[in-house]
């Protein structure tokens, strides 16, 4: 009977409080609609397809042998085709490349078919983004399978002196594959790929776990209130929380962008380290506001602690961290447009990898300073509501 009580009991507190109820309910079907379109799409490379002089002829058959390959999408570019100048051309490939419709374009000229038509292997030519080391692989290794039906599509020149077992191996060599990289090198890893957005994520879910239980425990054991006996607005109170609250959150961010520059398997500049010392201040400081408005916002530490998956899982998800936010529905991809660590992953990256300015990150920059500003003008609305000061 007294274990019926209590069951029941616990239920009805349950039912009462409405965000507890929208939480059992509401985040798995969230979070297992995002785990649905992460890991359902095949991993799909697209790619660009530029030829000049007599190998426009083969247009087609190049064309053909990429659709047959199921991890690569063909697309158009924009390149004229009267342009011949070798250097205009290489300049419009990486335009592309860095426009992010194109993973990689594959160049084919004439000089091909001389090199085959003499019995040598010849040469295609593939320009690669190169900064995200999945795609990169999917498109070196569909262009590899396709170039074997290629080869078997172009047209021979067979000596008529030459012998049966002569002519049966006039196109028999492969072809030969030269990439180019945008970005990085043949020797960037997957870790590599990965490691940049390691310190605003910790920085951040550890700063906003942090500040939202804290903060949360001085509200309910009427610490908060008792400060605001003094004379002190809550603007003033909420920065010494910041304050004390930014020390540790420091030493925490020291901690993992040493271990993270460690690892990293290219060398850094100290520009570099400026910057990503830079961003991972800003998410510190976006997790804090966010962090302190979560606790003002819940009820109590079991509300507060529900604010943690609702805060940072579908940041995992959306933030092109692990997953390319490309491959999801556009509904998401503009939802993690309005996520902080979204911009910060793409800032991180861009210096990394991309060898990018800190200061040409400044549309993610201004999005992160716009996240703090959104947070703290919350708080001090809802804080200033809730205390009726």
């Amino acid at each position: 009977m007294t274990i019926r009580w209590i069951a029941l009991r616990v239920i009805l507190e349950i039912i009462r409080d409405r965000r507890t109820v929208a939480f059992f309910l509401l985040v798995p079907v969230v979070v297992m609609t995002l785990i649905f379109y992460a890991v359902s799409q095949d991993e799909t490379a697209h790619v660009g397809v530029v030829t000049r002089g007599v190998a426009r002829l083969f247009d087609a058959d190049l064309i053909k042998s990429l659709e047959n390959e199921t991890d690569i999408e063909v697309v158009s570019l924009d390149i004229p085709d009267e342009e011949t100048d070798l250097v205009r051309i290489e300049t419009a490939i990486r335009d592309h490349l860095r426009s992010g419709r194109v993973d990689a374009i594959l160049y084919m000229d004439e000089k091909l078919l001389v090199d085959r038509f003499a019995g040598r292997r010849g040469t295609l030519h593939l320009w690669v983004e190169g900064s995200r080391p999945t795609t990169t692989a999917t498109a070196i290794s569909a262009i590899a399978s396709a170039m074997d039906d290629l080869a078997d599509a172009l047209p021979v020149v067979i000596d008529t002196q030459c012998s049966a077992d002569c002519a049966n191996s006039v196109n028999a060599t492969p072809m030969e594959l030269t990439k180019h990289y945008l970005y990085g090198s043949e020797d960037y890893r997957m870790v590599d790929f990965f490691l940049p957005v390691f310190p605003p994520f910790f920085v951040f879910f550890f700063t906003f776990i942090l500040s939202t239980i804290t903060f949360q425990r001085e509200r309910t054991r009427g610490t908060l209130e008792r400060i605001l006996i003094a004379p002190v607005s809550f603007g003033q109170v909420v920065l010494g929380y910041v304050g004390g609250f930014f020390l540790f959150s420091l030493a925490q961010a020291v901690i993992i962008l040493t271990y993270i520059i460690v690892l990293l398997s290219f060398d850094i500049t100290w520009a570099q380290m400026f910057s990503i010392a830079g961003v991972t201040l800003l998410m510190m400081l976006v997790g804090l506001m966010m962090g302190l408005l979560a606790s003002f916002l819940a009820h109590n530490e079991f509300q507060a602690i529900q604010f943690i998956p609702l805060v940072v899982l579908p940041q995992v998800f959306l933030s092109d961290m692990i997953w390319d936010i490309q491959r999801f529905p556009q509904v998401f991809q503009w939802i993690a447009y309005f996520l902080p660590l979204t911009h910060a992953n793409w800032a991180m990256r861009d210096v990394l990898l991309k060898n990018h300015s800190f200061w040409a990150t400044w549309p993610h920059l201004l999005m992160l300073v716009g996240f703090f500003m959104a947070a703290w003008l919350g708080l001090m609305a809802v804080g200033r509501k809730r205390t009726s000061y």
